[in-house]
């Protein structure tokens, strides 16, 4: 599976192209850990300005821009965002016993955690599979998806996580 790489926020064109699993296990990683640290002691890290310095991917697939629009190929991950909880460990804990959890990882605010699941979602077909991704992580965990970022270009954030879960062997949803 293959993502796209950003070098910051301000950046749309993409740095380079790489495997998913290379950017989950640099998320492992203490590449990002100092900056990350610097952002989680933020008043409030989600806003944080340090955030937008840090690299960003799309863990959908290949973008030769940062838009719906510039998707080459799609790699049939949905990636839920999950705001806003004080007990991001044990969500992720939980994300451990879902079979169709591909990896789950700590955000840089500390606060939220990303979820990434394998599909076999098209393009076309994206929205309607994402929903229903969103719907058993919910009804698995009492927690929702943020309802602004659940599109298929959406960006995210190299993150800062030594215990991210990551299981190559998840079934597709």
């Amino acid at each position: 599976m293959k993502c796209t790489r950003f070098k910051s926020l301000r950046n749309t064109k993409p740095d380079q192209v790489v495997s998913l699993l290379e950017v989950l296990n640099e998320i492992a990683s203490d590449k990002y850990k100092v900056q990350i640290e610097e952002i989680r002691k933020q008043e409030n890290p989600s806003k944080s300005p340090l955030k937008d310095k840090l690299p960003l991917f799309t863990p959908t697939g290949i973008f030769n821009y940062r838009s719906i629009a510039g998707l080459e190929e799609y790699n049939g991950i949905i990636c839920l965002d999950i705001d806003n909880i004080e007990n991001a460990n044990e969500v992720k804990e939980i994300c451990k016993t879902l079979h169709w959890v591909y990896s789950a990882f700590i955000t840089p605010s500390g606060k939220g955690i990303k979820v990434l699941v394998k599909t076999q979602a098209t393009p076309e077909t994206y929205k309607q599979q994402e929903l229903l991704v969103a719907e058993a992580f919910n009804h698995s965990t009492g927690c929702s998806r943020d309802n602004h970022c659940k599109d298929i270009a959406r960006i995210q954030y190299l993150s800062y996580d030594p215990t991210i879960y990551i299981n190559e062997h998840s079934v597709t949803f």
